[in-house]
């Protein structure tokens, strides 16, 4: 039988892999969908007669998410995402127009960042040089998501959004590779990409 943080580590991994299926979906069956102009969450609407691909996504993202999770509060890189993977399931349960939609959905993200915020210090003092740049990440990505949102830079919010999914997705990669022990394939890409970016 498989080490359960074994599978908890690949679920991490996968989580990006899914989230970009599912959008793809989604989005191949809401042509309306704009960046600028829509919340993620508007493709999940009760008034959207192609709601299921957007709300069964998210809970299907969030169960796996709640695997990772948990096996990552196992190996002690993991405080409050348990509870921010819970939350993320009640948004696709609850659709927009419900009134426990959106305290769901900021309870997600600031619980998921908080969460990088407190492991990355934690792995930061422990001599892990990179957790500093990871709680520092986050606390700038909320930050970036709150400014845009009270600036209305967007009239709506999926930008903000996927900002945020895109730093919480990665950081599930991190820890990932953290539980299987091996931390350097994700500088090494990180050193290809910085290549590629130049």
């Amino acid at each position: 039988m498989m080490d359960p943080v074994k599978i908890s580590s690949y679920a991490a991994i996968a989580m990006p892999i899914f989230f970009i299926i599912a959008l793809w979906v989604a989005l191949s069956h809401n042509p309306w969908f704009s960046l600028r102009e829509n919340a993620l969450s508007d493709m999940g609407s009760l008034h959207n007669p192609a709601r299921l691909y957007f709300n069964a996504s998210l809970i299907i993202m969030g169960a796996l998410g709640l695997i990772a999770s948990l096996g990552a509060f196992k190996s002690g890189l993991s405080y409050l995402m348990p509870a921010a993977m819970v939350f993320l399931i009640l948004v696709g349960v609850f659709p927009e127009e419900t009134p426990y939609h959106t305290p769901a959905a900021v309870a997600f993200y600031v619980l998921a960042l908080a969460d990088v915020f407190i492991v990355g210090l934690r792995l930061g003092f422990s001599g892990v040089s990179s957790g500093f740049a990871w709680a520092s990440l986050s606390v700038l990505t909320l930050i970036a998501i709150v400014y845009l949102i009270r600036a209305g830079v967007f009239r709506g919010l999926a930008v903000p959004e996927l900002i945020g999914a895109a730093v919480i997705l990665t950081w599930f990669v991190y820890i990932g590779l953290l539980m299987l022990g091996r931390p350097h394939l994700f500088k090494s890409a990180a050193v290809i990409l910085r290549r590629c970016w130049r």
